[in-house]
């Protein structure tokens, strides 16, 4: 092999590589891990799109979407695919301010892409939502509404997006630079600051995770700065830094940053001991415990709860706690005492005493009860904040699991995206039959419906697989009117030539 050919062949699989590993979610926005600017490019939408400078997971900018009254709800974003090929798709996200009717966000109606399923956007801390799809059409897309169709005349519902990263799955194995200058000030008896300069990846740093004596400390996002505390005095300390990238890849340990904390006078002051504690809402299982807050010369770190002298509880810096497990008709008292970092502990708070209710023989639903066999409860409506199973603790991120049958006189489904009669819609793309033959020829079932193995392995979305049933059944319509149109046009070209081969035969009569 010549110079030539062997330079030729690096340069393709240099460009091969930086082409699978490459962010496909490329342009300069405010969602971007490496090319962050303060604009919304390539994402389109018909909810109000902007660039937010005062909520972001990373760098100084996030996305926002805010829902419209007239049925803006959605954001959505296309990038280029390879069919049958598998992405990894990571978008942080959060709930933001609400309009007069609150409303959910949610990742729903993606296209172009298997192996998707919706999924709500909870709760206004950032969290990072990770999909693993497969491309069914060279140009998937991605979409992201600011709240169910329930609440479509509301306007002021927002979900913000934040640090996108699309990529072909196991492409990126590209550890992040190592930090080279981490630092270390304002050392006090108990605390320093470090900081560092940014680490470079090809896809972008999700995080930075801070090591003291070898030991993981905290993890700081994308912030290069971070303020240790919790030392003790005259003592040595070291620390280093690793980054990370969304697909797990870490850099090496970067240089050690040796502290030494100041000297420092020994806390043996104990903090003050809790008074007014008090309990109420005491039921025949259940009572509220409440108390003063205790002060201390650096600071109380935790209380301790006391049931009939024996320890039941640390409630941290909380003063309240909700005791559960009591027995009906008996009595009981409560102390509680606090502590501080130094572990001094104060004097005994005032004595509680609790005698609980007789009981009704209907057991109130406690996280206690819920799992015990041997236990009943009863409740006249049941709310749950997060996930209810039935059968399952393996809920999967859905609302309700239920392991076995279930029977109802009726099931109505909600569905973020739109119905498909937009197959009737002019310019709508029909596939031609003879490409519908060879798809099922190569795959063994229609395009965009999933297969067998498919279903074995993830279940039927019962509002999507309606959708996509309902979409065949309109395209089924449009060939069969168009086959209609084909013979009603070969039936004048029959008459036609009918009428010519009449023609021809009268004149051959005559002769």
């Amino acid at each position: 092999m010549n110079i030539k050919t062997t330079l030729s062949l690096l340069l393709f699989l240099g460009l091969t590589y930086s082409v699978l590993s490459q962010n496909l979610h490329f342009e300069s926005n405010a969602a971007s891990l490496e090319n962050e600017s303060n604009a919304t490019t390539g994402w389109t939408g018909d909810a109000t799109i902007s660039s937010n400078a005062t909520d972001s997971q990373f760098g100084a900018f996030s996305i926002s979407a805010v829902s419209t009254s007239t049925n803006g709800r959605m954001i959505q974003y296309y990038f280029d695919a390879v069919i049958g090929e598998e992405y990894v798709i990571r978008i942080w996200a959060k709930e933001g301010p609400k309009g007069s009717v609150p409303g959910t966000p949610a990742f729903a109606s993606w296209a172009g892409v298997s192996g998707f399923s919706v999924t709500e956007i909870i709760g206004t801390e950032w969290t990072e939502y990770v999909f693993n799809v497969t491309a069914t059409t060279a140009r998937p897309r991605i979409r992201i509404y600011t709240s169910s169709s329930s609440t479509s005349t509301i306007a002021g519902n927002t979900v913000l997006i934040d640090g996108v990263s699309i990529t072909l799955a196991g492409s990126d194995t590209e550890a992040p630079s190592a930090v080279s200058d981490l630092l270390s000030s304002n050392t006090t008896s108990t605390s320093t600051d470090l900081s560092w300069s940014a680490s470079s990846d090809n896809i972008g740093v999700s995080n930075y995770e801070v090591f003291q004596n070898g030991v993981g400390i905290a993890n700081t996002g994308t912030a290069t700065t971070f303020n240790v505390t919790g030392l003790s005095p005259n003592t040595s300390y070291n620390f280093t830094v690793v980054a990370e990238d969304a697909a797990g890849n870490a850099s090496s340990a970067s240089n050690t940053v040796n502290v030494t904390t100041s000297g420092g006078v020994p806390d043996t002051e104990a903090p003050t001991a809790v008074t007014g504690l008090s309990s109420s809402n005491t039921t025949s299982t259940t009572t509220s415990l409440a108390w003063n807050a205790s002060t201390d010369n650096v600071g109380v770190t935790n209380y301790e709860v006391f049931q009939n002298g024996v320890g039941i509880a640390n409630t941290g810096t909380a003063t309240t706690f909700n005791v559960t497990g009591l027995s009906p008709n008996t009595s009981y008292n409560f102390t509680v005492v606090a502590e501080d970092a130094a572990g001094n502990v104060s004097a005994v708070s005032n004595t509680a005493n609790v005698t609980t209710l007789a009981g009704t023989g209907i057991v109130d639903y406690t996280s206690e009860n819920a799992n015990i066999i041997t236990t009943d409860w009863t409740a006249r409506d049941l709310f749950a904040d997060r996930n209810v199973g039935i059968g399952t603790t393996e809920t999967q991120g859905y609302r309700l699991a239920v392991a076995g049958n279930m029977i109802a006189e009726g099931v109505r489904v909600e569905l973020q995206g739109n119905w498909p009669d937009f197959v009737f819609e002019e310019g709508f793309d029909l596939m031609d039959l003879w490409k519908v033959k060879a798809f099922i020829t190569a795959h063994g079932h229609l395009p965009n419906i999933p297969s067998a193995r498919q279903i074995q392995e993830e279940g039927i979305d019962l509002g999507q697989m309606n959708a996509k049933l309902l979409q065949k059944i309109e395209e089924l319509t449009l060939y069969i009117l168009s086959q209609d149109e084909e013979i009603n046009a070969l039936k004048e070209k029959n008459s036609e030539i009918e009428s010519i081969l009449k023609r021809l035969e009268r004149l051959e009569n005559k002769q």
